[in-house]
């Protein structure tokens, strides 16, 4: 049976017919949230909770952690122009989790924050082989064809279940590639079927079909399966 899958989520999932990446950031870490078998997981450093002082040895302890199996992304990482630390530090954090994802070949996942030119340009210049995925997509046309041009993956989650007229993910699902295309809940507690469902509404494709595109997608950006 082809598998529902969660690329990014905030909580525990065991349900049948769903695979589900639950994603710990560095806060979750210290208060002993992450624990070795919780499943296939994403671990980073979150802007949001950056500090100077702490940095060095959250990187150490980041590279540590994806060294396991069951961590199949680096993040959710990034940069955000509303909340978190001074920016320029938050650029330095993004690039050093890029050049460790490379290291170990895996994915990473963005926060991004009103902060697409920065995050763009840094992968232009790092030039990274590894598949950058932005989370959580809900932006507009203009900045949806430069992440494409720029080959960046798009998640989408629970904005696609608002009204098209209202929700950009919805309004630009049809200007994402299949092919770049994956499906998460984040930190919303809805089912990872309900925003399949409304994806294939919106596409006018079998939920099924969906599934197959999405789960190809999965095996060959995370190297699962």
């Amino acid at each position: 049976m082809i598998p529902f899958i969660d690329i990014h989520t905030h909580f525990a999932h065991s349900e049948n017919g769903v695979v589900s990446v639950q994603n710990f950031h560095q806060k979750e870490w210290e208060n002993g949230l992450f624990t070795e078998g919780v499943g296939l997981a994403s671990v980073g450093l979150h802007p949001w909770f950056l500090t100077v002082e702490n940095f060095e040895n959250d990187f150490k302890k980041l590279a540590q952690l994806v060294e396991n199996q069951f961590i199949i992304a680096i993040g959710e990482c990034g940069l955000d122009k509303i909340k978190g630390t001074d920016f320029n530090f938050q650029m330095y954090a993004f690039e050093r989790q890029i050049r460790l994802a490379e290291s170990v070949s895996k994915p990473v996942v963005v926060h991004c924050v009103k902060a697409f030119n920065e995050v763009i340009s840094i992968k232009k210049r790092l030039n990274p082989k590894v598949p950058i995925i932005i989370h959580g997509f809900n932006q507009n046309e203009i900045i949806l064809k430069e992440l494409i041009k720029n080959d960046f993956f798009i998640s989408v989650g629970a904005a696609i279940l608002r009204e098209q007229n209202v929700s950009n993910a919805a309004k630009n699902l049809r200007n994402i590639p299949l092919n770049r295309l994956f499906f998460e809940t984040d930190d919303k507690k809805v089912a990872i079927q309900k925003i399949y469902e409304m994806a294939a509404n919106i596409l006018e494709v079998n939920v099924s079909d969906l599934k197959i595109r999405i789960r190809d997608n999965f095996e060959t950006t995370f190297k699962v399966f």
